[in-house]
């Protein structure tokens, strides 16, 4: 009888284990899902963040602006509350900011604008005297930005029924 070849197992040998099933890929939807979980993750924590910086009636604008909140005030607009001073003395009030006159937080009422830069780098109230009257209680707000352009506010407070 002739002799006939028997194909050689390519099986490796195991202890009577069944062989292990081939593990599938991800599924490309799969992939694109949890991507998209995760960009809606990150930005539900950055509006968190956001939300909890600005604070229950705070204005976006002082998070994401960062400059000059009173840059466009103009006479007839609100300031939230500034440092206390007596006489005169100067505080530095770099948060000051525009805000609604129905607002809970707006303290003083714009009277005046005094687009003058000497008058601001030199913290000159006589510009401002033409803007109050008699028993005012009146601020002077200066502003002098890094290019050398300045201005005053004429405040006073929203108690003396302005």
């Amino acid at each position: 009888m002739p002799e006939q070849a028997t194909p050689s197992s390519t099986r490796p040998a195991t202890d009577g284990a069944p062989p292990p099933e081939p593990v599938a890929a991800p599924s490309r939807l799969g992939a694109v899902l949890g991507v998209v979980v995760l960009l809606l993750g990150v930005a539900t924590a950055l509006l968190v963040g956001l939300l909890i910086k600005v604070g229950p009636g705070g204005d976006l604008r002082d998070v994401l602006g960062g400059e000059d909140g009173t840059a466009e005030a103009r006479i007839g607009d609100c300031v939230a509350e500034l440092p206390t001073v007596a006489g005169v003395e100067a505080k530095a009030a770099d948060d000051a900011r525009v805000v609604r006159c129905d607002s809970p937080a707006a303290a003083y009422a714009v009277t005046g604008r005094v687009q003058d830069p000497a008058a601001a780098r030199s913290r000159s109230a006589a510009g401002c005297e033409p803007y109050f009257r008699p028993g005012d209680d009146g601020y002077v707000l200066y502003r002098v930005g890094d290019d050398g352009d300045g201005y005053l506010l004429c405040l006073v407070h929203r108690a003396n029924g302005r």
